[in-house]
């Protein structure tokens, strides 16, 4: 396959040679098993990604805007309507979608919590758009390489771990079926239905509108990009012509907050200093003029940096290029996302959806899956780790965005040299792919390093027996065992004491066996035994009876008791 789109397909071996530069046997090794390889990185870096994010209780008890959905359609019942009683920050379908599936719900008897029937059929709605993203997806990709490839990359687009975070969370999967739509229906060559598909999803986050020079580009006949044009305006003005009747005043800010914004997770942010989440307007959704408050206004020159994008942007369009190949006007789509997402002062972790299928679709396999999972480690240190694990770690996230930007503009480049037939040679893009990887591997290895050890502190700091460790740390010689009666206990200390000290759990439940014994052998085997339980502990009174009290200390209820040990 060409890396600078000049052919089509000509075959696997020479555009999965990354391992042309490996030893000899390692090389043959790899490309005798390259498929299962492929399938065997993916395989556990989903199952490793999963289990970091995931909590045991479920996911959409830790961390989901589909609590917000709910709170925002519950509205409803009050007889307030998104866009006509209340603004919001998107457009008429992604609100009223929504208050459908809520509508949905009630129909079915509340489980324990209210909001549980709603949170599971919005999920299934949001997976079948998913689903329908894995056949637009398979669609492009036969017109791009044809059946067998097209198959072997949708096996590696659904094994990717990103979409299901947003499938989970938000409703970003909707906006790129209208994208992948878009794109498929240019292919065709059926303006008509690409200008409908470009219309919803304008409606839907306006975000799927950057398919549309593309696909003006690629239709040969002015008739065609005619009708484009005419279906984007007829469905636009549908959708949109019953709000305005009702009156514009919360239907307009579906669009104007895209622009009143701030900066939150970029580079734009970062020169801001600020490093914190975005929130589209104030908290009073039926005044109208909130929603043009920016949580975080940017105090970066607005004008400057929209002429500088809009003039890089007119020169990319006005350049010669093959705009009637499929490959190119799939590629001019993929760059015009990075573009706008360069540019974008705020970024929100769902929008990676938006890269990850173009990236699979016009790279070579092995290529794409590196980057496809150095964006996801990004996205993930962005979150969950930075904003729910470690929010006073702001490295964490200054990390994340510089990285994920780098990666965005070698992706440009990328894109850019299909869309122009660049001459750059394949060896040249594998070794920048290899010297990304190498940066990714670097930066996870020394970000793990520090960011455990933050962990670690931070934990410390808030462990709510933290004063009694210190007491232990200045207090307790070296070989004394530590004995508690609660497992929670335990747990909480074991990290921080068990390098210097015996930590012993003695537990005194009716459904574990007689503790005497366990006890009598932890103050045997000691010097001296340090007992941490609450005020009246059985334990504290044994040792009462048959050991000499040394010292004793009270924290908030619990007894730090030092006694002799041995005999």
């Amino acid at each position: 396959m060409s890396d600078t789109g000049e052919g089509q397909v000509q075959g696997t071996a020479r555009e999965e040679g990354a391992a042309d530069v490996l030893p000899g046997r390692l090389r043959l090794a790899l490309g005798e098993h390259r498929e299962f390889l492929l399938i065997l990185g993916l395989f556990l870096a989903f199952r490793l990604m999963f289990v970091l994010v995931v909590r045991p209780g479920g996911y959409l008890g830790v961390m989901t805007t589909f609590h917000y959905y709910h709170l925002l359609q519950s509205l409803s019942n009050q007889g307030y309507l998104p866009l006509v009683d209340f603004w919001v920050e998107y457009p008429p379908l992604a609100p009223w979608l929504l208050l459908a599936v809520y509508r949905l719900s009630l129909l079915i008897p509340a489980w324990t919590e209210p909001g549980t029937w709603y949170l599971i059929l919005l999920g299934a709605t949001f997976a079948l758009f998913e689903a329908g993203n894995l056949v637009l997806f398979y669609g492009i990709g036969r017109r791009l390489h044809g059946r067998a490839e097209a198959v072997r990359r949708a096996w590696i687009y659904g094994a990717l771990f990103i979409p299901i975070i947003v499938l989970l969370n938000t409703f970003d999967n909707v906006v790129l079926f209208f994208l992948l739509w878009i794109v498929l229906l240019t292919l065709d060559r059926r303006p008509a239905g690409a200008g409908v598909a470009a219309g919803l999803g304008f409606m839907t986050k306006l975000v799927p509108a950057v398919g549309l020079p593309a696909a003006w580009l690629h239709l040969p006949a002015w008739s065609q990009r005619a009708r484009l044009v005419a279906a984007v305006v007829l469905v636009v003005m549908l959708i949109a012509l019953p709000f305005l009747l009702a009156g514009p005043e919360h239907f307009l800010p579906a669009f104007t907050t895209m622009m009143d914004r701030g900066s939150w997770e970029t580079i734009w942010a970062l020169l801001d200093g600020y490093y914190s989440f975005g929130v589209a307007g104030g908290p009073d959704r039926f005044d109208p003029a909130d929603a043009g408050a920016a949580q975080h206004p940017s105090a970066l020159p607005t004008l400057p940096i929209t002429v500088a994008f809009g003039l890089l942007y007119l020169w990319l369009l006005t350049r010669r290029a093959q705009w009637q190949e499929q490959r190119v006007a799939v590629a001019f789509v993929a760059l015009s996302q990075n573009l706008l997402l360069l540019y974008s002062r705020g970024y929100s972790p769902q929008f990676l959806v938006m890269v990850l299928p173009f990236v699979l679709l016009l790279l070579p396999a092995w290529r794409g899956v590196v980057y496809a999972l150095l964006l996801s480690a990004a996205s993930l240190v962005e979150y969950p780790i930075y904003f729910v694990v470690l929010p006073d770690e702001p490295w964490l996230l200054a990390g994340a965005v510089l990285f994920r930007t780098l990666l965005l503009i070698v992706l440009s480049l990328e894109f850019a040299a299909q869309v122009f037939a660049w001459r750059v040679s394949p060896r040249r893009w594998r070794q920048v792919a290899a010297g990304s990887l190498a940066l990714g591997l670097v930066l996870a290895v020394a970000g793990g390093v520090a960011g455990f050890r933050a962990y670690w502190q931070a934990r410390y700091e808030a462990n709510p027996h933290r004063a009694a460790m210190e007491t232990l740390s200045a207090s307790a010689a070296q070989d004394a065992t530590v004995v508690v009666d609660e497992q929670e206990v335990y747990e909480q200390i074991y990290p921080y004491l068990h390098r210097r000290f015996q930590v012993r759990s003695v537990e005194t439940h009716d459904y574990l066996p007689a503790w005497l014994p366990r006890l009598e052998d932890a103050a045997r085997e000691a010097g001296e035994v340090w007992l941490y339980t609450r005020a009246g502990s059985p334990l504290h009174e044994w040792l009462a009876a048959h050991r000499s009290l040394l010292s004793e200390r009270e924290f908030d209820g619990w007894v730090l008791s030092a006694w002799e040990g041995g005999g």
